[in-house]
């Protein structure tokens, strides 16, 4: 009686080999996912972009006067669907927030207007008068690092300028903008 079977030595093999196989798929695959961060940060600049251009065109938020270019002019005007003013210094802050799907009240620290979003990204406007505006856009909220410099970065900043236009000056944020077509 001649029995056929795999020895446990033959088992083992096709076993380690079948191990060898997946970490080389799994290492493989982690390189082929998008770095969460910089996917957050390419929707938060698109989202800026859009939301700056809606206001920096809209004649009733932004009239035209040749003295006060785009979001220079800081005269009062009444956020759209609502009866709240808003004008001077935190004009700017209080239409943008307007635009956004926000949780919460947004908060006024120092100089700043920080405003969390329904995705998860915290966003801190400058609330002066003056532009260009740096908007700091920490892409996982209040988790760490909230770091702008580093491999483990998770703050980045948006240059918003008086006429609308939208640009960031980091190496890191121009160079990744530049390579997905999301920036001349």
């Amino acid at each position: 009686m001649n029995k056929k079977a795999f020895t446990i030595a033959e088992t083992l093999i096709v076993i380690c080999v079948i191990g060898v196989i997946a970490m080389i798929m799994i290492s493989s695959m982690q390189g082929a996912l998008p770095d969460r961060n910089k996917t957050m940060f390419k929707k938060a600049y698109s989202v800026v972009e859009r939301t700056v251009g809606e206001l920096v065109n809209d004649e009733t938020l932004y009239p035209y006067d040749e003295n006060r270019i785009g979001f220079n002019n800081t005269d009062n005007v009444t956020i759209p669907g609502t009866n709240t003013v808003a004008g001077g210094a935190r004009k700017f802050c209080e239409l943008f927030i307007s635009k956004l799907n926000t949780i919460g009240t947004p908060q006024y620290s120092g100089q700043n207007c920080v405003i969390d979003t329904s995705d998860g990204v915290t966003l801190m406007i400058p609330a002066n008068a003056t532009f260009p505006k740096v908007i700091t856009v920490d892409v996982n909220g209040a988790k760490e690092p909230n770091s702008l410099t580093g491999e483990n970065r998770d703050r980045y900043q948006i240059n918003v300028l008086a006429d609308g236009r939208v640009n960031v000056t980091g190496t890191l944020e121009s160079e990744y903008l530049k390579s997905n077509n999301l920036q001349k």
